[in-house]
């Protein structure tokens, strides 16, 4: 899920484990929310996105309640141009020129 609202992004551990990812071997800190606080652990990944790929700060959680993991602004925000769609319920990512 996309949430313009969070600057970090914070993923499921699940998504960790399929990926074969050791979460506690990351940089610990704490991350604060609506929900209140939950322990991360700060991976630095390359992630691709609507083509474009980049350096990229995740935090994973076993802590993370919510069903979905969030996609924040940080380090990804700014190789795009986002549109939020509420009719269509999309999110649109168009690559900057200058991130391809």
């Amino acid at each position: 899920m996309v949430d313009s609202g969070a600057s970090l992004s914070i993923f499921r551990a699940e998504v960790a484990d399929l990926v074969g990812i050791d979460i506690e071997s990351g940089r610990r800190t704490l991350l604060t929310g609506v929900g209140g606080r939950i322990v991360g652990y700060v991976h630095e990944l390359e992630l691709i996105v609507a083509g474009v790929a980049f350096p990229w700060q995740v935090a994973f959680s076993r802590e993370l309640q919510v069903s979905l993991s969030l996609l924040g602004r940080q380090d990804c925000f700014q190789h795009f141009f986002i549109t939020f769609d509420e009719m269509a319920r999309e999110v649109i990512f168009i690559p900057r020129e200058e991130s391809r």
